[in-house]
């Protein structure tokens, strides 16, 4: 016997599920977010809350967590959407939240990196935010990117988003900005995945400038902050901060995928991803977020690699915030996921068909009968055989990935299929 809430039962963490979990038989945005209360319990008092996936560009994850974003701002009082997109360029979006012009679809495409722009069921959910916003909610919800610029790509957004502030308040280093944007023009291109790609092949003493300008930047930008603030300008420069060490990181990405590969290197996108929330909350300490990103980056546990450990943007906000930050891995039973297609040109993603679950995966152990369900797994981690599922979806194949470890609860779709982009 297998002990649950309420009593005992057989079947170990499926039948708690089966019996615990939370059936929802509705992805539709403009459903009622009542059937979705048992959220507002899981999320507690926490300031930041993840809404993951085990891919990206899959149709039933976007629905999922757009009705999770829903009740998280109607009910809980969430004030801030941040996405795995840059932050640099994110102020067009956020413009467009508060009643700026322009059409979502162009906007959406500009400032979100990797195709993620141009999913029509994000378009429904920004829409959703931009009508909740005209309604008088008190300070509307506002939108950030959290990821280095380009995610992947070249810094050039960054530095040229700081061009205005180091000629309006150091002057003398116009010189310095000037040449590190010039560097990286060389190498600039709209697709992240050519820049990246395409790194390993500029010149060591170009690579060696570009660095050495870039910590000159953030150099003197530390410097200047006490006279700043003092000033009043405090919430300025620390944007113009946060820009250009996004920039410098960015750099170091590049620089370490050339020696030590992208495993390690990527590791910098979630030393950002988590600074940049921290940034949010700094510059708005009210603010409650919904960060949006990969599962991976958002799970709590440190993932092994040779003889050391990558480090999530997930374990940041968690060694940072401790309680006040949740996380909600979002994954799939079956159906079909959208995987890297190997295009470093364009779109990156094409569909293929899901494996059906392993028994030591967690999907495994939810049910096939509700549209998706919902699982606190903080309240089922005494089930019996809860240690068994070590496993977990990435994408179309199993990775180890404990989600008891990794996430305060789980939602599972139980049939997915690829954005109108993978097709």
């Amino acid at each position: 016997m297998v002990y649950a809430q309420g009593g005992f039962m057989a079947n170990g963490l499926a039948g708690w599920i089966q019996e615990n979990g939370h059936p929802i038989d509705t992805l539709g945005l403009e459903a009622s977010p009542d059937d979705l209360a048992p959220l507002a319990g899981i999320v507690g008092s926490a300031r930041v809350v993840g809404l993951g996936e085990s891919s990206h560009h899959v149709r039933e994850f976007y629905q999922a967590r757009h009705r999770m974003l829903r009740f998280l701002v109607e009910r809980c009082g969430f004030t801030v959407l941040a996405l795995e997109a840059p932050y640099a360029g994110g102020h067009l979006l956020d413009d467009w939240l508060g009643g700026g012009s322009g059409d979502v679809k162009d906007l959406a495409s500009a400032a979100i990196a990797l195709g993620l722009g141009d999913v029509p069921e994000l378009h429904d959910a920004l829409r959703w935010l931009r009508t909740y916003n005209r309604r008088d909610h008190g300070a509307p919800v506002r939108y950030a990117g959290a990821d280095l610029p380009g995610c992947l790509g070249s810094p050039l957004p960054a530095l040229d988003a700081v061009a205005a502030y180091v000629e309006a308040h150091d002057p003398d280093a116009v010189p310095v900005l000037a040449r590190a944007r010039e560097l990286t023009g060389r190498f600039h291109d709209p697709a992240p995945m050519k820049v990246l790609f395409g790194y390993p092949s500029v010149a060591q003493a170009e690579r060696d400038a570009l660095t050495a300008a870039l910590a000159e930047l953030i150099a003197r930008t530390q410097r200047m902050a006490p006279r700043q603030r003092a000033r009043g300008r405090g919430a300025e420069h620390a944007e113009a901060a946060h820009l250009l060490r996004g920039a410098w990181l960015l750099d170091q990405l590049h620089r370490s995928m050339a020696v030590e590969g992208i495993e390690i290197a990527s590791t910098f996108r979630d030393v950002y991803l988590a600074e940049s929330v921290l940034h949010l909350l700094e510059r708005d300490p009210g603010a409650r977020i919904v960060l949006v990103a990969h599962n991976w980056h958002l799970k709590k546990l440190p993932e092994p690699f040779g003889a050391g450990e990558l480090l999530p943007a997930g374990y940041h906000l968690a060694a940072e915030l401790g309680t006040d930050y949740r996380a909600i891995g979002v994954t799939s039973r079956g159906g079909r996921t959208a995987v890297a297609s190997g295009d470093l040109t364009g779109f990156p993603f094409r569909e293929a068909a899901l494996p059906p679950p392993e028994d030591t995966a967690i999907e495994s152990a939810f049910p096939a009968s509700a549209t998706w369900t919902l699982a606190d797994l903080r309240a089922a981690s005494g089930v019996e055989d809860a240690g068994k599922y070590t496993r977990m979806r990435m994408a179309d194949y199993f990775c180890d990935q404990p989600a008891f470890d990794c996430f305060d609860a789980l939602a599972c779709v139980t049939e997915t299929s690829g954005t109108a982009h993978t097709r």
